[in-house]
């Protein structure tokens, strides 16, 4: 069973019709980058799976649910769940500057548990610090758990918003160009940290502009050009074999 299908899904900003029909699917465990100029419906597509916008029409399925269904003109149908499928790494950070990185791990978890109806749902608060202590563990930031954002470098900032984003255990974990706003020492860090969490059990989706690196840690890549999916395939056949004239002169140019 797959554990995300995509059906002819589009987004519309006025007249401006920025995603126009994407489909893809994408099986558990499985990492999936996406490369692209700028404008090209990258992001926008992220942003609707991740329902920060709301596609025109479409539908997201996840594990065998569709948990968004759109028809033009109508209100799109969002299941409870939908939120939760998806985890969000931002290229900005977006943590909270006045909690302490565990504090900012913490907080959806803590808000989600006092939205639970029964007792014996809720997740205690030392239940949530002994997870939030382990994924810091895991992002190499330990000893960082009580700083605050502005005393963490760029780097450091993004593996705490990584470690955020595991901590509601989504189903699938999403990055838009976690290393946009990097210099290149922090971006090798970054990436690193993100090679070291794929794994069977973890999908994840990547927006990104670092080639090589979508080349060495993804199972799929998909070219998205003018709103639609230009070229899809394995790694090798994407940047080792391009068929479409658009993403050649991508690759040649090394344009993001």
């Amino acid at each position: 069973m797959n554990m995300l299908e995509v059906k002819d899904l589009r987004k519309r900003f006025g007249d401006n019709e920025v995603l126009k029909g994407i489909n893809l699917t994408l099986e558990k465990g499985e990492v999936l980058s996406i490369i692209g100029s700028s404008g090209g419906g990258k992001t926008t597509l992220l942003r609707c799976l991740n329902f920060l916008e709301k596609a025109n029409s479409g539908e997201i399925i996840v594990g065998g649910k569709s948990v968004y269904s759109a028809i033009e003109g109508e209100k799109p149908v969002v299941t409870p769940e939908a939120q939760l499928s998806f985890g969000l790494v931002f290229q900005q950070f977006n943590l909270f500057p006045q909690y302490s990185v565990i504090e900012n791990l913490m907080l959806a978890p803590k808000l989600r548990a006092k939205r639970k109806t029964t007792a014996g749902e809720r997740e205690t608060a030392e239940v949530i610090h002994r997870r939030a202590e382990q994924l810091l563990a895991t992002v190499g930031l330990s000893e960082k758990a009580n700083a605050y954002p502005c005393q963490l470098s760029g780097g450091q900032q993004q593996r705490v918003a990584i470690a955020r984003a595991l901590m509601l255990s989504p189903d699938i974990l999403c990055f838009d160009e976690p290393t946009s706003s990097l210099d290149p020492e922090l971006t090798g860090e970054v990436l690193r940290v993100i090679r070291s969490l794929k794994s069977s059990e973890r999908t994840m989706i990547i927006v990104t502009h670092e080639m090589e690196f979508a080349r060495h840690v993804s199972d799929k890549v998909i070219f998205i050009a003018d709103g639609v999916i230009e070229e899809q395939g394995t790694p090798d056949e994407i940047f080792g074999n391009p068929q479409s004239d658009k993403l050649k002169v991508f690759l040649a140019a090394g344009t993001t």
